[in-house]
Formats: C-alpha cells, structure tokens, sequence
C-alpha cells in the first residue's frame, strides 16, 4: 500500500521516540518536555517536516563569529532557524542552507520578515568565522556564522540533541564529520519551538515555517 510523505515523516518521528525511550532516553524525554507545555497548532492546522518542541530558553553559550561572540541575546529580536554543520560538509550543509535561503526569499515576497539563518559550524579547526562568513554570504547576507571549541559547543549542542564526529581521511586535513542534520526554530524571545526533520521540499519547509509563524503564545 502507497503511503503518503507525511505518513512516512510521521513513522520517523515515532521511531525516533521509541529509539530514546528503548535506548534509556525516557529521563532526557520527561526533562525535555516536563517542566513546559507544549505548544498547540489551532483547529486544522498541520505540520508536515516540522515538529513541536516545548518552550525552552537556550542555554548560555558565547561562540566565535567575526567581529564579536555569538550569545544568545544575539537571537533575540527576531525569529532564527539554526543548522549545525561545517563548510567542508558535501551536500546535506549546502543542500538545507539552500532551502533556507529560499524560504526566506519565499516569506521576503509574501511580505513576512524570514527568520534569520543560524549556521554553527562543527569544525573550528578550518572554519574560521572569517571563512564562515564568506562561505554564508552565498546563501543570504544576512546569516550568521559562528563557531567554537568542542568545549564552547558543548552546552548548546547538548541542548538540541546534536551529535557529530570526526571521521579520518587519508591524512588529517582531509576528515569529514558526521553530523545530526536536523534545523531548529526560534522565537523571538530565544526559545526552542520546533525541529524541522531533514527535508527535500523547500515548499514544505516554507509551509511550516508560515504555520509557526503565525502562533501565539
């Protein structure tokens, strides 16, 4: 029997969150979502790659970027999407900066200010915020670039359930990372309200975003 991509984006969910429970995750969960209700869609609304997360504020990091920190009073102000990756990354990096940079096109033509992007890049060995912001300037001028030491990253990355790894090429200048590829949304106030899972579907991406921007809460 045919499914739809919904459908299948729904499996994934659910396995994922049978995965953390079988996988003694079930005290993360109940951390994660016990001390905030969850944000409700109203009557008929739906999200296709997106899903919500309780409200929390992001943890206190400061992260190296051109000209100063990246704090997270930086990402108040203004709703943010924020990607982890790197600049050496072969296409899941390239591939989702480019459906950003068409959503926010997209919300710019409907008249709706677009989140601003949030790239963290994994690899501060060769991404300096020199390069990042260089590398980002490809996609839309006004994303932030902004990296740090595992140590730096630490907090944050934990937050959002974010894992990577370093995998050794034939010298050590040629590694790549392994990296959870998933983006996350912020509200203006700096809190964490949904994961968009790994798209192909810029459209879809530009309907959720559109969906949870319009909430209240």
């Amino acid at each position: 029997m045919d499914i739809t991509r919904k459908q299948r984006r729904t499996a994934v969910w659910a396995l994922s969150l049978a995965l953390v429970v079988l996988g003694g995750g079930g005290l993360a969960y109940r951390y994660r979502y016990g001390g905030a209700a969850l944000v409700s869609l109203p009557d008929g609304a739906s999200l296709d790659v997106a899903q919500l997360e309780a409200l929390r504020p992001l943890p206190a990091f400061s992260l190296d970027r051109l000209g100063s920190q990246l704090t997270p009073a930086d990402l108040r102000g203004r709703w943010s999407f924020i990607f982890f990756g790197y600049t050496n990354c072969p296409d899941a990096c390239p591939e989702t900066l480019g459906i950003l940079s068409h959503v926010q096109e997209s919300l710019q033509a409907q008249g709706v200010e677009p989140p601003r992007v949030v790239f963290v890049s994994l690899d501060a060995q060769r991404d300096s915020p020199q390069l990042l912001h260089d590398y980002l300037a490809v996609f839309a001028a006004d994303t932030l670039g902004a990296t740090g030491s595992d140590a730096q990253l630490h907090d944050l990355v934990s937050f959002f359930g974010v894992s990577y790894e370093r995998k050794e090429g034939a010298d050590k200048t040629s590694y790549t990372l392994d990296h959870t590829t998933n983006f996350f949304l912020l509200t203006p106030d700096g809190r964490w309200l949904a994961t968009f899972a790994p798209a192909d579907d810029p459209d879809a991406v530009l309907a959720d975003t559109l969906t949870l921007l319009r909430l209240h809460f």
